[in-house]
């Protein structure tokens, strides 16, 4: 202490560090704060696209099409939002494994959906469309959130661990998932009928 007392030149550096170093942590904060913001509303605007996108879907295999085209937009805008360069190879990996675990949770996952489906009047006799976009909706919202976590927290698109993230967040998550879902395929469903 006394050293610093002595040397005021020293003890200006270390203060300047030290507000520059205050500086910088502020701003990557606000950074993250920003960046999952965005995440989350990617996200959001891309599990609504998947609903609309299942309830358009007319020809047989032609929600897979969609749902595919969608899943790679939506893991590249989240890229961008991060900062990540990433290769299709990487994005198609972490689809393909993420396809895979849905492929395990696609039964409990259209229960679910059609379970909370019965919970509004007058839905029981509609078509296995509402279903299938309720669930296409919590998928996509998992796997929007899924990436974004790994992204965030990796600094890049780790096909396997993004896809174990995937799982859990579907599941931890499904329940109340398809209770929002299925609130939002009706509204969509109610809008398509308006038109």
């Amino acid at each position: 202490q006394r050293k610093l007392d002595e040397d005021q030149q020293l003890m200006e550096q270390l203060r300047d560090t030290a507000v520059l170093l205050l500086a910088s942590e502020k701003l990557d904060e606000a950074r993250d704060q920003h960046r999952e913001q965005q995440a989350a509303d990617l996200v959001a605007t891309y599990s609504k696209r998947a609903v609309v996108g299942a309830l358009a879907a007319v020809a047989p295999g032609s929600d897979i099409i969609i749902q595919g085209l969608l899943a790679t937009r939506l893991v590249q805008a989240l890229c961008k939002v991060y900062d990540v360069s990433v290769k299709e190879v990487e994005i198609d990996s972490f689809l393909r494994l993420a396809g895979g675990r849905v492929k395990k949770l696609t039964a409990i996952t259209l229960a679910i959906t059609g379970n909370a489906l019965k919970a509004f009047p007058g839905v029981g006799t509609l078509t296995g469309g509402l279903v299938h976009a309720g669930a296409y909706g919590m998928i996509f919202e998992s796997l929007g959130r899924a990436a974004a976590q790994t992204l965030a927290s990796r600094g890049d698109l780790r096909p396997y661990p993004a896809a174990r993230a995937f799982e859990e967040i579907l599941n931890d998550n499904l329940e109340a998932g398809a209770i929002r879902f299925a609130k939002l395929a009706l509204a969509e469903k109610g809008k398509e009928k308006q038109t």
